[in-house]
């Protein structure tokens, strides 16, 4: 279980790192927000294709789009993922 030092950076949208689970996987984040019980993030998926520094004007347009896109359909297709705070057991920076 993580810190209230660690869910407080969690909690602070625009803030990239890595979290690592319970199981010992790793994995990126951007935050977005911490919600009953629930870390609300961007994957690392989610980061490349929205957030890459120095995109083609290709990638921004896809990027802009995907902006735009409902939540739902952000964690449908893989972009922002929804984990219970109980599965993570560190927020690495």
């Amino acid at each position: 279980m993580i810190t209230e030092k660690k869910l407080l950076l969690l909690s602070i949208g625009n803030r990239a790192g890595v979290l690592l689970f319970c199981n010992g996987q790793l994995t990126n984040y951007g935050s977005i927000r911490v919600e009953q019980g629930n870390a609300i993030y961007y994957t690392g998926k989610g980061l490349r294709e929205i957030w890459k520094p120095d995109m083609n004007e290709d990638e921004k347009k896809l990027a802009e789009e995907l902006k735009k896109k409902p939540e739902h359909e952000m964690i449908a297709s893989d972009h922002i993922a929804v984990t219970p705070l109980t599965e993570i057991a560190d927020v690495l920076l």
